[in-house]
């Protein structure tokens, strides 16, 4: 599973021996998750659904599982000419995703935005486009703020335009309580969607979060992947740093399930503003984890891979949350997928704000 994952084998003279299965939920220290394909099935099944950020990480297993529940048509919407033809040939060769419409699409362009929303008129959206990289996005500000916030308040224009059942936000657990500039990025669209969702009664906004996603693009694995790969030394920033994890088919898995709940609890489908999130069990230590990739590889921690410790990174906190300390949380009746109620600002003083 490890070389599936991650796609190398060390070179022969750092790592003899071949890579073993390397055993994701004793990482996670927890079972995987699985959600009621019958929910997620009967919501998406002969809708129309836009997804956003299509070609990353999450938005393509996004589109994988979204297709194989039968829409009647799925528009793929990313700023990469690359990842765009690559989700879509692979949907294509498979027969998925019934009508397929792929748009080159700048979030931040509302004409672009406008032009797909009218194709499609999409009953479902779902906004998976970001800049999620802590140190890059420290480096660039100007352009996550366009993206992370403008971009996201455009699309969430958009769909309560289209009047859209539902809209769907994918945040990140670095928005609470923010420390770094792309979390507080989130943080703000996460007050945007919540606002939306009280402010009006077409489109109901349901905001997700994750925490880090394992093998996704900008991430630990992948990077601790290939320095083991190199023969070393492994990076860790801080000796106690400590991080949720994720798999990818969990964090695309609770997006459906959050958006599909139709429980008779009004608490769970009104238009309250509340944010869902996955119980991920306890937080992972990064530097047991680079210890296991480590030997997972056939090799010993210390002796055939240094670990090197390099300092926490502008923005980077120790340990991360995934509710406020005030946030009231409810179980929703889905295992594993927890509900909370955090504050919230109107939309008649925030979306000025964010004109400016």
């Amino acid at each position: 599973m490890f070389k599936r994952i991650f796609g190398f084998r060390p070179k022969a003279e750092r790592a003899p021996a071949a890579l073993k299965d390397f055993d994701i939920a004793q990482l996670l220290n927890r079972p995987q998750r699985r959600i009621d394909q019958r929910a997620a099935r009967k919501f998406v099944n002969g809708k129309r659904v836009l997804i956003t950020g299509a070609g990353g990480t999450i938005g393509s297993e996004l589109a994988r599982q979204t297709a194989a529940l039968a829409p009647s048509r799925l528009a793929l919407l990313d700023n990469s000419e690359f990842n765009l033809y690559q989700i879509d040939m692979e949907l294509r060769e498979k027969g998925l995703g019934g009508e397929l419409f792929s748009s080159l699409t700048d979030v931040c362009r509302n004409e672009h935005l406008a032009r797909a929303f009218d194709i499609v008129k999409p009953e479902i959206v779902i906004h998976a486009a970001a800049y999620k990289h802590v140190p890059i996005v420290e480096e660039n500000r100007c352009a996550a703020a366009m993206v992370n916030v403008m971009g996201a308040k455009l699309v969430f224009d958009a769909a309560t335009r289209a009047k859209a059942e539902t809209a769907v936000f994918i945040s990140t657990d670095k928005a609470v309580n923010p420390t770094s500039f792309m979390g507080a990025t989130k943080r703000i669209a996460e007050l945007y969607a919540q606002a939306l969702d009280i402010a009006q009664s077409d489109t109901r906004f349901v905001t997700v979060r994750f925490g880090n996603v394992f093998g996704s693009t900008g991430s630990v694995a992948p990077l601790f992947a290939r320095q083991i790969a190199a023969g070393g030394p492994v990076t860790v920033t801080h000796p106690d740093i400590k991080r949720y994890f994720m798999t990818t088919a969990e964090a695309v898995e609770l997006v459906l399930q959050a958006a599909s709940l139709e429980s008779g609890e009004k608490s769970i489908v009104a238009h309250d503003g509340r944010i869902f999130v996955l119980d991920m069990g306890e937080p992972v230590l990064i530097l047991d984890l680079a210890k296991r990739m480590i030997e997972a590889a056939g090799l010993t921690p210390g002796k055939d891979i240094e670990i090197k410790f390099t300092g926490l990174r502008p923005g980077e906190k120790l340990f991360e949350e995934i509710f406020l300390d005030t946030d009231k949380l409810v179980r929703t009746g889905a295992d594993g997928v927890l509900l909370g109620a955090p504050a919230m600002i109107d939309l008649p003083l925030l979306a000025p704000r964010l004109a400016e």
